[in-house]
C-alpha cells in the first residue's frame, strides 16, 4: 500500500505551498549520521562545504558575518546598501580576516543600474568571490511559496547542472532540510542570522526610562555555535530521509522514492483552483518586525513597557 504522495504529484496541482505546508515521511537508513555529507556548490564553480548563504541584508550580512560563514564553510552576500566603496571596503576587512586562505569565499550583492557597472568593478578589485542579484516578492509583486518555487525551478535547473539557492522562508534546521531535498542546492538565511553575534547593529539591554519602562534586545549568540549545530540537525533530517549527500537526496525526490503528506486545510485540499496557502502568504511578507506589549498590574502606580526587537527582514 502507498503512503503519502510523490513530489511531482505533490506540486502539480496548482497549490503555492511553503515548507511549513508538507512534510517527508521517513526512509530506510543503513548508514550513521557521520556519512551524511552536506558539501556543496553556489554556482558551477564556486564549492561549499556547508549549504549556507548568508542573506545581503544590511543587517546581517558585513566584514565578520563573511569571515564567520567562510570560516564555517559557508558564504556571506555582503550587502549593497551603500557606497560601493564602502561595499568593497567590507569586503576588503573581510578578506584581511580571513587571511590568505583563497579557498575561503565572499560575497557581494549588486543591482542592474547603470551605476552598477562601477560598483561591480569595485567588487572585483577587492576581492569578491561571487556576485549576485537579489529582489523580494514583496517588492516586485513577484513570486511563489517557496517550496513550489524551489522545487519547480530546480526540476529544470537539473538538466542543465545549474545549482539552485533557496531564498527566503528559512526559520529553522527542518526548512533547511526540506529546502536541499527539494532540489536547492544552498539556502539564503537572513531572519535566521539577524540578532547574531556577527550581525552588524547596535546592541540595547537594560534600557531604562522614567515609569519603569525597560527594553530587552534578542541575541541569538555567534553563528560559529549555532550553524554548527544546525548543520548536525540538518545531518540527521537527511539521514532520517535516507540520503548520505545532497544527490543521493535529489535522486531519491526525482525517482518517487521520498514521499510527502500536505499539512494543509482539508478544504483548501480539495479546492480544485490554484491557492496560495496562509504559510505561503505569510512568507512571503516582512518579518521580524519591532513589536510593543504594555502590560497593566492592579494596585500599582506605574506600567511595564516589554520592548521585543528583532531586525527586518523580507529575505
Amino acid at each position: 500500500m502507498e503512503d503519502g504522495f510523490a513530489a511531482s504529484k505533490t506540486f502539480n496541482q496548482g497549490y503555492s505551498l511553503t515548507y511549513d505546508d508538507v512534510i517527508f515521511l521517513p526512509h530506510y537508513i543503513d548508514f550513521p549520521t557521520d556519512a551524511v555529507s552536506l558539501s556543496t556548490r553556489l554556482s558551477r564553480n564556486v564549492p561549499l562545504s556547508i549549504p549556507c548563504v548568508a542573506s545581503p541584508v544590511d543587517t546581517v550580512s558585513e566584514a565578520h558575518m563573511a569571515a564567520s560563514m567562510a570560516a564555517l564553510g559557508g558564504i556571506a552576500i555582503v550587502h549593497c546598501n551603500c557606497t560601493s566603496s564602502q561595499q568593497a571596503s567590507i569586503i576588503r576587512s573581510a578578506k584581511s580576516l580571513l587571511g590568505a586562505n583563497g579557498e575561503w569565499m565572499v560575497g557581494a550583492a549588486i543591482g542592474t543600474r547603470e551605476s552598477d557597472r562601477e560598483r561591480l568593478e569595485h567588487l572585483g578589485k577587492a576581492g569578491a568571490n561571487v556576485v549576485v542579484l537579489d529582489s523580494s516578492q514583496e517588492v516586485c509583486a513577484v513570486g511563489r511559496g517557496q517550496a513550489t518555487a524551489v522545487y519547480k525551478v530546480s526540476s529544470i535547473a537539473a538538466q542543465y547542472g545549474v545549482p539552485v539557492i533557496a531564498d527566503g522562508g528559512i526559520s529553522n534546521s527542518g526548512h533547511i532540510v526540506k529546502a536541499l531535498v527539494l532540489g536547492a542546492s544552498t539556502v539564503m538565511m537572513g531572519s535566521f542570522l539577524a540578532g547574531s553575534t556577527e550581525a552588524p547593529g547596535a546592541y540595547e539591554y537594560m534600557l531604562k526610562i522614567a515609569q519603569g519602562v525597560v527594553g530587552a534586545v534578542v541575541d541569538k549568540g555567534s553563528v560559529l555555535k549555532f550553524i554548527p549545530f544546525a548543520m548536525q540537525a540538518v545531518k540527521q533530517g537527511f539521514q532520517d530521509l535516507g540520503a548520505s549527500s545532497l544527490p543521493s537526496a535529489h535522486e531519491l525526490l526525482r525517482s518517487g522514492t521520498l514521499r510527502l503528506e500536505l499539512m494543509v486545510h482539508y478544504r483548501v485540499v480539495m479546492k480544485l483552483e490554484q491557492v496560495r496557502t496562509s504559510a505561503a502568504q505569510a512568507e512571503g511578507g516582512v518579518h521580524g518586525l519591532v513589536s510593543y506589549e504594555k502590560k497593566h498590574f492592579e494596585n500599582f502606580p506605574s506600567f511595564i513597557l516589554v520592548i521585543r526587537f528583532n531586525h527586518i527582514c523580507s529575505c
